[in-house]
Order: C-alpha cells, then structure tokens, then sequence
C-alpha cells in the first residue's frame, strides 16, 4: 500500500466543473478519503464520489454539489499502489 496525500485548493474552474484531477491514479475509489480543511471528513458516495483520476461531486446526489467554493481547501488520501 502506498498513501498519497493531495492538498489541492479548488479553483474556480474546479468550482464551475463540480470536479478536480488527483496527481495519480487511486487502486479504487473505495481506496479514497477527503475532508475540508477547516471543515470535516467527507464521505464517499454520499457527499462526493471518484471517477478514474477526477474527484467529482457534480450531481444533486451528492452533499458537496454547489457547496465547494474557489479557494476551498480539501485534502484527499487515496491508495496508488
């Protein structure tokens, strides 16, 4: 197992897409976990899902949909092995 911790400031193309790209591919999206910096842990499925590369909440389905704000700050932990 190797983790990979990715700090990425939302952009407002990010904010405007619903999405933003990780440095590297996770083993499986269930090999995946974010929080708000200043905020709390989020959950897959529910308030935000992985698509290959893409960290995506761009569906009513998901509690982050129109939450993320340009200059947000998460932090992503995912599995690269």
């Amino acid at each position: 197992m190797s983790l990979n911790v990715y700090t990425h400031q939302i952009s407002y193309i990010d904010s405007s897409s619903l999405s933003f790209s990780l440095d590297g591919v996770p083993v499986g999206s269930r090999n995946v976990a974010m929080d708000l910096i200043g905020g709390t842990a989020q959950s897959l499925n529910n308030d935000f899902g992985v698509d290959g590369t893409r960290i995506v909440w761009d569906s009513s389905a998901y509690n982050l949909y129109s939450q993320l704000n340009a200059k947000d700050i998460v932090r992503v932990i995912y599995d690269r092995s």
